[in-house]
């Protein structure tokens, strides 16, 4: 009779210990192991520099910068792509990911015009540096978690060769323009 009592005490035991350390692993403070990690969003508009207007179909690469400082204290940036898309028919692009560290980084922004003539010009390739700072959290983190991190970067492409820093434009049909006049 003995061993039995002893026999159904242990199974108590054994019961409450496993419902309490279930209880406590849901309640209590956890121990984290891992590295902290952040939610960014990189959204933007892609315009054209002479007229303003959204360009649509743009490809636009995201890319990880990676600065290290080589040979000669030489500084080296390497960049990780992550991710690739094209701007809707408004000219607008949204990234979202997951990414480790503490919240700032520097991420890099590649606007490629990939069909020419289609989106209404060929444009000139443009790359962003984008810079995320802490002025840039929406949300706040906790633990390991750093919140997460929203920034807007606009990018304005040109047409090669359209422009004033081209100088004036040729004159059409043979008639001289302004400056042709003045260096007479």
């Amino acid at each position: 009779m003995k061993k039995s009592i002893i026999k159904s005490f242990d199974k108590i035991v054994v019961v409450l210990l496993g419902f309490f350390g279930t209880f406590c692993s849901y309640q209590c403070n956890k121990s984290e192991y891992g590295s902290p990690y952040a939610d960014y969003v990189v959204n933007g508009t892609v315009t054209a520099k002479e007229t303003g207007n959204p360009i649509p179909n743009i490809r636009v690469v995201l890319s990880d910068a990676h600065s290290y400082y080589g040979a000669n204290d030489s500084l080296y940036t390497s960049y990780n792509v992550q991710d690739t898309l094209h701007t809707n028919s408004e000219g607008k692009f949204v990234f979202e990911f997951g990414d480790d560290g503490w919240g700032e980084k520097i991420v890099h922004l590649k606007a490629e015009d990939v069909d020419g003539e289609e989106n209404g010009g060929n444009f000139e390739t443009k790359k962003v540096d984008v810079r995320i700072t802490e002025a840039d959290k929406v949300e706040e983190g906790d633990g390991w978690y750093a919140g997460k991190f929203v920034k807007t970067q606009n990018i304005v492409m040109g047409i090669p060769g359209f422009g004033p820093m081209y100088g004036p434009p040729p004159p059409l049909y043979g008639v001289p323009n302004a400056s042709d006049k003045a260096q007479k």
